[in-house]
């Protein structure tokens, strides 16, 4: 009877399935507030000018990294000097008028001369005042700003009209993400919080950001609200116009039990994962309250300590008897 029960028991034992154990721990867990949005340049001009001017050359192209002051179109200083010419005219004219009336005493003249005097005036200041603009030099229209040139409207020997778009650049080196945040979290968003980024392009880029404006305005038709986060972007990877993943830390961290999450079965829906108490599989609900690529955090259904399976469950009946084959205490 004794070696038919030693029999027995190992073949009960052997019919058990081998699995691997993983002995569960807490970790204090960083909580992120997440939510998709679009990359724009930190800054974009439209270079004008005030006045009618042809172009004698054009230096940049698409494409081309521009710096602070560099010259970007050449322009024909003819016209605006002409006009320049014309309003001094009008100025001494003026004021030989103004000067008669005077003479003459009378009030009525004098105010009009005077106010004709006054407009000459101030055409002409004008006008000096745009040949002096910081935007040229030597004749030459210059970049306000360090960047890249993204759009040129202009070609060499085109007279534009005043104030027209002539040139674009981006100041790309740093970029703003602007995000949409469920309401729910409104109140977990600070200025000056890390951010991660993750581009929709580039899946295994991560940077890191701080959140610089939050805009008080709800959107109606999908309950958020605009986060704007800057991210140094010195190589130019994230680039105005790309989709990105953002999380935000809160600064609250909540301790949870870590899972691998290789170990929980169906981890979308119901979460289950099988624990393992004298020898047997019992399966357990779980609730998931944040991920990493590799680890689950769970903050009801387990406790520190409990040894899960992490190789061998999809086979397992709830309450079945079970083999351990290997403990793990960490993931490589």
């Amino acid at each position: 009877l004794i070696l038919g029960g030693t029999w027995l028991g190992l073949r009960l034992l052997s019919d058990a399935p081998g699995v691997t154990l993983y002995n569960v721990g807490t970790q204090n867990v960083s909580q992120y507030v997440g939510g998709g949005g679009i990359i724009y340049p930190q800054q974009q001009l439209d270079i004008s000018y005030p006045v009618p001017e042809r172009v004698v050359s054009v230096d940049v192209k698409p494409g081309d990294t521009v710096k602070l002051n560099q010259a970007i179109i050449g322009l024909d200083p003819a016209q605006l000097n002409a006009q320049i010419k014309e309003a001094s005219d009008e100025v001494n004219a003026a004021q030989a008028y103004l000067n008669s009336v005077t003479a003459g005493g009378n009030s009525v003249a004098i105010a009009q001369a005077q106010e004709q005097y006054n407009l000459a005036q101030s055409r002409y200041n004008s006008l000096v005042a745009q040949a002096d603009s910081p935007l040229l030099h030597n004749g030459n229209l210059i970049a306000p700003l360090a960047g890249v040139i993204t759009a040129v409207n202009i070609n060499p020997g085109e007279v534009f009209a005043a104030n027209t778009p002539l040139i674009t650049i981006m100041d790309e080196s740093t970029v703003i993400v602007r995000v949409n945040i469920p309401l729910t979290s409104l109140g977990q968003v600070r200025i000056g919080q890390t951010a991660q980024v993750t581009p929709s392009a580039l899946s295994t880029v991560n940077v890191n950001g701080t959140v610089i404006s939050i805009i008080p305005q709800a959107d109606p038709q999908t309950d958020t609200f605009q986060v704007w986060v800057a991210v140094k972007n010195p190589n130019g990877t994230l680039l105005p116009g790309m989709s990105a993943f953002v999380r935000i830390q809160n600064a609250s961290a909540r301790s949870m039990i870590a899972v691998p999450r290789m170990a929980v079965l169906d981890p979308v829906h119901e979460a289950l994962v099988f624990v393992v108490r004298n020898a047997h599989a019992y399966l357990v609900h779980v609730h998931i309250a944040a991920r990493t690529l590799d680890m689950l955090y769970v903050d009801s259904g387990l406790q520190g300590g409990a040894q899960v399976v992490l190789v061998g469950q999809y086979r397992l009946r709830d309450g079945q008897a079970v083999h351990v084959a290997r403990v793990e205490t960490h993931i490589v």
